[in-house]
């Protein structure tokens, strides 16, 4: 059985990080999302908490500080971290560059992460930048999230 893929690139530069649209809604009938990841040291999403979705992350390479609510745990290589809905989380890079994958279910909020990034002319790393913090405000409610805090430092 072979998937069918919309027509969105699936390589994107999203907050200075590559992102890989790996599956997506409609490949899971709304299930499931699974975004592949690559950052570099001391990346950090901005706190942040969805309202539909459950996420989880499993750590491929590289080490990561998490924040779950007022939980923070260290994730290394193999390791699984579950993020529920309705609870505010976000994590630090550690290690010089992290690859993890990142599990959304049901499906859907994959496509903020299409909507606030670029395409990427090849999977790399793209130059290191700041998140377009505003772009991701101006929608982030229509995909039942909310950013309620800044990126985790490097003492948090």
């Amino acid at each position: 059985m072979s998937v069918t893929h919309t027509a969105i690139t699936r390589d994107r530069w999203f907050a200075g990080t590559y992102t890989r649209i790996v599956a997506e809604a409609a490949d899971t009938a709304g299930q499931l999302g699974v975004l592949e990841q690559r950052s570099r040291k001391g990346f950090s999403p901005p706190l942040h908490v969805h309202h539909r979705e459950d996420t989880a992350m499993l750590v491929l390479e590289g080490e990561l500080t998490v924040a779950i609510g007022d939980d923070r745990r260290h994730a290394g290589p193999g390791d699984f971290v579950w993020l529920p809905r309705d609870v505010p989380h976000t994590f630090r890079v550690d290690s010089d560059e992290v690859h993890l994958l990142e599990f959304i279910t049901p499906a859907g909020f994959e496509a903020f992460h299409v909507a606030t990034s670029e395409p990427a002319s090849a999977p790399v790393l793209p130059e290191p930048s700041e998140p377009d913090v505003p772009r991701m405000l101006a929608i982030i409610d229509d995909y039942g999230a909310e950013i309620i805090g800044p990126p985790m430092g490097p003492s948090d």
